[in-house]
């Protein structure tokens, strides 16, 4: 098989599936955090200690999210069995990272369950999470699509970075419950119940410099027309999520109970993007 050749079929679908439930894994842990799920099983890996199943919406959230993290580390060590005969050792050992990240993912989810995590162990959680799906994203994308990467590749995974790093910031500066500690873009103001002042003004920072760069690579994408569609996609995920930290803004600085519906929705939109943005630099390293 050479370096260009189609993969298996049966590969394409673990890589498929393992991206697929990655993501889903990413975009139900946002909703746990954002809808204060994560209590409402407080048992693992049933939810209470007389029952394995939930009983309302928010274990339910949580043990749903449970379900859809085990099917992914399924589905990854999947694609890095099929994977490992590839002659690209991109693709063959990036599921095998994602799959080690997720694991990792798994075991601090765990744990934030049946005892307090430390920071640290939470940005690893959240961090390695996130890159576990932009991994094997890439590594699903570039299977049919063969090519060395571009100087445009290189940015969107750039502002893909400073997009990460201003996420886990929230998790540094959220106060005890914020909103803040959630996937979510800033609200462009400092919130009083949060700590390190300081560092909410360099996450703030990283959000305008996060923008400025999104807009600049979604415009010299949307020249290319093979990349048109995942900037339309991307574009309108990314004014909707900002559309929508402002019209739930009081629930981020405590001026409004949190509502589970809004907070969910605006915390998944936020994983959406950071998929979609990884999506966007496999597909801009192809040949044009």
């Amino acid at each position: 098989m050479s370096a260009d050749a189609p993969a298996p079929p049966r590969t394409r679908l673990f890589y498929r599936l393992a991206t697929g439930f990655t993501l889903g894994a990413v975009m139900l842990g946002s909703a746990v955090c954002a809808t204060e799920s994560g209590a409402a099983c407080p048992t693992w890996p049933g939810c209470f200690q007389t029952a394995l199943t939930p009983n309302g919406l928010q274990s339910g959230i949580e043990f749903t999210h449970r379900v859809v993290a085990f099917l992914s580390l399924v589905f990854l060590l999947a694609a890095s069995m099929y994977g490992r005969r590839l002659l690209d050792a991109r693709l063959r050992w990036f599921p095998v990272a994602a799959l080690v990240l997720a694991i990792a993912s798994g075991v601090f989810g765990m744990m934030i369950i049946l005892f307090h995590l430390p920071l640290g162990l939470g940005l690893i959680d959240v961090g390695g999470a996130l890159t576990a799906l932009c991994l094997i994203s890439y590594a699903t994308v570039r299977l049919d699509s063969p090519g060395r990467g571009t100087r445009l590749s290189g940015w969107v995974w750039a502002t893909q970075a400073v997009v990460i790093v201003m996420h886990l910031l929230g998790i540094v500066v959220a106060g005890t419950g914020s909103f803040v500690r959630c996937l979510g873009w800033p609200v462009w103001r400092i919130v009083a119940s949060d700590q390190y002042v300081e560092l909410q003004w360099v996450r703030i920072v990283c959000g305008l410099v996060a923008a400025g760069m999104l807009v600049g690579v979604m415009v010299v994408a949307s020249r290319r027309a093979d990349l048109r569609r995942s900037v339309a996609a991307l574009a309108v995920a990314w004014v909707g999520e900002l559309v929508m930290g402002q019209v739930i803004v009081g629930q981020f600085t405590g001026g409004q109970p949190r509502s589970i519906a809004l907070a969910g929705t605006y915390s998944m939109l936020a994983g959406l993007i950071v998929w979609l943005i990884a999506l966007l630099g496999a597909r801009a390293g192809r040949a044009d």
